[in-house]
Parts: structure tokens; sequence; C-alpha cells
């Protein structure tokens, strides 16, 4: 944002406590939406119905839902830019895609085939990305610059929240997909629905036409945006396939099950997630309120990816135990700190606040697509015998790295 544009939207004021808990939670209903979901109930379904060949039941699965899931979010940020609602733009979205996030569990937890696991991850991401695609939105709608790092060290609990969530609903007691599906969802509404019943989000109100006239031309992608956007999606591309398809490295290539006879490798993930989430918590709020004290977001990105990449390579070259709890440690670390830094700068390279949906939502293919190239990385690199697992984490090492390089184009920010 330019310094006319700045001056045509004013920084919103200062947010008091009470909203960044509300808002802090929402994110970590969000996050506890979709995680535990794609990471260990798809891939179980998938594992159910497909126990010939579940990786590629799965990463069709993950194909169609990501492809679903770009559009949607694109679409969705467009909409709620243009609600004209006496209940606001953002909030009536976040209702909507709500209600039809929980009606896609129930067809996910009740998938008898494989098309019908297809169709239900369909309409997951569907609803999730019209509820996610608003939700998204608020902290660049309403904090302020000068509070952005420290509100994202608090919304960066969202993803280790999101993947301890995991841990319970992986708890041998909990029951089949239907039980953990409606955990699941109890869980999301709990976590959004404060949100919507106290935030008071103004109507939109339109700028005087010789104002938004001058706008419009202020409105174009810079070249900081894109650099941002290239270094999320390449670490994007990363996380989606530790994601999707730890489940697997777990059984197939660390072999869990038969170093620990009597545990199910899903409870082994969770514990693990649970392990990495403590350090992903602390990294995060050490790095956001870093970056708004230093001002040095670019430097914690490299940091970040130095760390993951590290805990990639640690899972190609080290599957014996504790090989993978020392690879989810610096990976846990890793991503927490890139996770808070990274929403802190997308918010600061964003071009307008009139836009702020829609521009998130082209941010958003960088969560969306590497969901779409992971899979397909997946199959290629695992080849046609499924165990071309060093292969696979120490490419997405080098694409992880390649991404913190990536945010060194980004000028604007330091």
């Amino acid at each position: 944002m330019n310094d006319a544009d700045a001056a045509f939207t004013p920084s919103p004021p200062r947010v008091g406590p009470g909203f960044i808990a509300a808002l802090t939670l929402a994110y970590i209903g969000g996050f506890i939406g979709f995680v535990p979901l794609l990471s260990l109930i798809v891939p179980l379904q998938a594992q159910a119905l497909a126990s010939g060949d579940k990786v590629a039941l799965l990463s069709l699965v993950s194909l169609s839902g990501a492809m679903t899931a770009s559009v949607a979010n694109l679409a969705a940020g467009w909409a709620s830019d243009r609600t004209r609602s006496r209940f606001g733009r953002r909030r009536p979205w976040i209702i909507a895609g709500l209600a039809g996030v929980i009606v896609a569990y129930g067809l996910i937890a009740w998938a008898q085939t494989p098309t019908a696991l297809l169709a239900g991850a369909v309409a997951f991401q569907l609803a999730f990305n019209l509820m996610f695609a608003p939700l998204n939105a608020v902290l660049a709608d309403v904090v302020p610059d000068v509070q952005k790092g420290r509100v994202a060290a608090f919304l960066g609990l969202g993803p280790p929240m999101g993947a301890a969530s995991g841990l319970l609903i992986a708890l041998p007691h909990v029951g089949g997909a239907t039980t953990r599906v409606a955990l699941l969802a109890a869980l999301v509404v709990a976590c959004i629905l404060p949100l919507l019943l106290s935030w008071r989000e103004r109507p939109w109100a339109p700028p005087p036409p010789s104002e938004a006239s001058t706008d419009e031309p202020r409105t174009r992608l810079s070249a900081d945006f894109g650099f941002t956007w290239a270094s999320r999606f390449l670490m994007q591309i990363a996380a989606s396939v530790v994601n999707a398809f730890m489940l697997f490295y777990l059984a197939d290539y660390a072999l869990y099950g038969e170093r620990f006879p009597g545990s199910t490798v899903e409870s082994g993930l969770a514990r693990l997630i649970a392990f990495s989430t403590l350090l992903i918590v602390v990294s995060g709020f050490v790095g956001g309120l870093a970056s708004d004290r230093y001002r040095r977001c670019r430097l914690f990105i490299v940091l970040s990816a130095v760390l993951v990449a590290t805990g990639l390579g640690v899972f190609a070259l080290w599957p014996q135990w504790p090989g993978p709890l020392i690879g989810y440690a610096f990976y846990g670390v890793g991503l927490g700190l890139y996770t808070t830094v990274d929403v802190a700068l997308v918010a600061q390279v964003l071009p307008s606040r009139r836009h702020t949906a829609r521009d998130l939502g082209i941010m958003n293919l960088t969560n969306t697509l590497p969901a779409v190239l992971a899979p397909l990385l997946a199959l290629v690199a695992l080849g046609p015998d499924r165990q071309g697992w060093p292969l696979l984490m120490a490419l997405s090492a080098a694409i992880a790295l390649a991404g913190g390089l990536a945010v060194l184009g980004v000028r604007r920010v330091r």
C-alpha cells in the first residue's frame, strides 16, 4: 500500500484484548476444522476404502479438494469484499460456511465408497473456504499495522492447536469416524461462535465517488506481494507433504507399528504432533513479538525455512527412532516461527484494505495449490512401489529452503 492509499484508508484504531481473544479462538477453530480432518480422518478413511492403493486415493482426494479450495476461497473473498449487509461484510459468509462445514463432516464420516469420500472432501473444501476466506480477512480489516505482529503471534496458535486437536481425535476410546467427526464439529462451533456473537462488525460504507475513483489504480498487486506469494507457496508445498502423508510415512518407512507393538500409527502421529505443538506455540510467540520489535520479518522467515528443511532432512535420512521425534522438533520450531511472521508480513504487503479478502484469496492459492502439487510430488517421488520416502522428504526440504530465500526479494518490509 503506497502513501496515497494509506491516506485514503487510514490505519484502524488499536484493538483490545477481548477482540484479540475472540479472533484468536476463531482462528484456532478454523485450523481445528481442517488439520485433523485432512491429516488423520481422511487418510484413515482412504486406507479403509482403498487398502490396495491408499496413496492413490488420498492423492486424488487431496487434488480434488485443493482445486475446489482454490476457486472457493477466491470467490468467497471477492463476494465478502462486495457484501453490503447490515450485519457486515464478513459475518454472513462465516456463518454460512460454518453450517456447510458441519454438513460436509457428515458426508466424510458416512462415506462408504471412494467416490463418496471424494464428494465429501470437495464439499468440505467448498464450505470451509466459504467460512475461512472472510475470517482470514479480519486481521487486515480491523488490526492496525503497529499491532499486526503481536496479534499475529496469537493467531499463530491456530496451526499448532489445530494439530494438537488431532491428539484428542486420535484417542483410542473416542471411537470410529462418526464419533471423531462429531467431536471435531463441536470443537469448531465452540471456537468460532464467540467471535460471531461478540464482534460488532460495522456495516460497510462506500467512500465518496471522488475518493473511490482515485483508489482503484492502487489496487494492483506489487512485486513485494509476488515475492511473499512465492515464498509461502514453496513453504506450503513442503508443509502439505507432511500434513497429508506423515501417517503413511510412519507406517511404511519408519515402521512405527513394528517398533512400538500395541500402539497404533495414528496415536503415534498424534503424539509427535502434540510434541511439536508446544515448540510451534513457543517459537510462534517469540517470532511474532520479535518481528514487531526488530522489524526483521525476512530474516525470521529465512531462519524458519532452514529449520523446516532440517527437519525434513532428518525424516529422509533417519527413520529409526528417535529420528522422527528429532525431525518433528526442527520442523515444529521452524513452522511455528514461519507461520506467525508470515501472517504479519502478508498483512503488510496487501495493496488495499478495500479488497482485503480478494487479495487474501489470491494469497490463499499458496495454501491450496501446494495441496494440489504435494500429492503429485508424492506419487512421482514414492515411485510405483510407494517406497521412495527419502527422495520425497529430500525434495520437500529443498523446496522449503527455496521458499525461505524467495522472501529476500521483498523490499518494502525488512
